[in-house]
């Protein structure tokens, strides 16, 4: 049996809440209360709860503070942040705070109860919505990044001829003897190339280049 505690401000949604959550076998709701310090005081009674499904934001006490104090106090119950404010930033916070998941109020009711079943199992969970939107930024600013990179290094035809026979998997004697250099100088050229690109060795190295259009 999951035992939960649920904490929204507005009366609507905790009925609401409780009526879809208690449709489910091996679900209960224990309590229902306004703000994050009513949650407390229920705690302190003795009022026993698996999870804490809390709304962010709420008058004397937020979702956010809940779950830092019940983590300070070693509380056993796990709080899960069901919101309206579909931002990473709020999810990161909660996080932080010992909160152990992070919904967004427009889940399906589906996900909801997959989101409690893993929390019962001492795991964490964002929400699906909010996971892709972290993953949609992060690609973003990656290839903003690899953009950035590719106009600011401006490698030399050495360099670039270098870059294409590292690629090809010769060694530092075999580009020596095809580009007429000495292999003293090819090993300070492939050093300089793996210091200039900021990659850690040749391996790195090949798959910068590669990224960025360098070498096909």
């Amino acid at each position: 049996m999951i035992n939960i505690i649920l904490a929204d401000d507005h009366h609507i949604i905790r009925t609401s809440l409780k009526a879809l959550i208690e449709k489910h076998e091996g679900i209960n709701v224990v309590a229902e209360v306004p703000d994050g310090l009513a949650v407390l005081e229920l705690l302190e009674k003795g009022i026993k709860a698996d999870i804490i499904l809390s709304d962010i934001v709420m008058p004397r006490l937020d979702g956010i503070a809940l779950a830092s104090t019940i983590k300070a106090r070693k509380y056993t119950a796990k709080v899960v942040v069901l919101s309206i404010l579909d931002d990473e930033k709020y999810a990161s916070n909660a996080f932080v705070s010992g909160a152990f998941a992070y919904l967004s109020k427009d889940i399906e009711e589906d996900e909801l109860l997959f989101c409690l079943k893993h929390v019962m199992k001492g795991k964490r969970y964002l929400s699906s919505n909010l996971c892709i939107s972290i993953l949609e930024r992060f690609n973003m600013q990656l290839n903003i990044l690899s953009r950035k990179l590719n106009t600011e290094i401006n490698f030399t035809e050495r360099e670039i001829n270098v870059l294409k026979l590292i690629a090809d998997g010769l060694t530092n004697q075999e580009i020596a003897d095809k580009l007429y250099l000495s292999r003293r100088t090819v090993e300070s050229q492939r050093e300089a190339l793996i210091s200039k690109t900021g990659t850690k060795n040749s391996a790195s190295l090949v798959r910068f280049a590669m990224r960025n259009g360098y070498v096909d």
